[in-house]
């Protein structure tokens, strides 16, 4: 008898655990983050590929995480290749990292937090395609 209360937290343990992953699968996964939906920042065209580009900010974490996906002309999303961000701060501080695939989309951790104008710099591969794209977004 004395198992039941330890077997019941293990259970509920396990179900805490579960759910968190689920929340971040779906993070992952390029679906919306409930607590913290993403803001649409940009959308472009190079050579018939389109870039979309969502920006989430988590103020627990001090952190924000840029977010591109990639759609090929015929309207299949890219999932194996690399992608690279270098952002450009307004204080003119620079950032550069490669992006984790996610399920049809690239994110990386990157650094939002002073008021102004950024410059985004993508850069993505795809077997011999080598893509770039270039704009602006403004923090205020």
């Amino acid at each position: 008898m004395k198992r039941h209360p330890v077997m019941l937290m293990a259970v509920v343990g396990f179900l805490i655990s579960m759910v968190s992953v689920f929340s971040v699968v779906n993070f992952v996964c390029g679906e919306e983050h409930p607590d913290r939906p993403g803001i649409h920042i940009h959308e472009s065209t190079v050579d018939g590929y389109r870039f979309d580009y969502v920006l989430y900010h988590f103020p627990d974490r001090k952190t924000w995480h840029l977010m591109v996906s990639i759609t090929a002309p015929e309207g299949a999303r890219l999932e194996q290749g690399k992608v690279g961000f270098l952002v450009s701060g307004p204080d003119g501080s620079k950032q550069k990292t490669m992006a984790m695939g996610m399920k049809g989309a690239y994110g990386a951790d990157m650094d939002f937090g002073e008021k102004g104008v950024y410059t985004v710099k993508t850069k993505a591969v795809f077997g011999d395609r080598k893509l770039f794209d270039r704009f602006k977004y403004e923090v205020r």
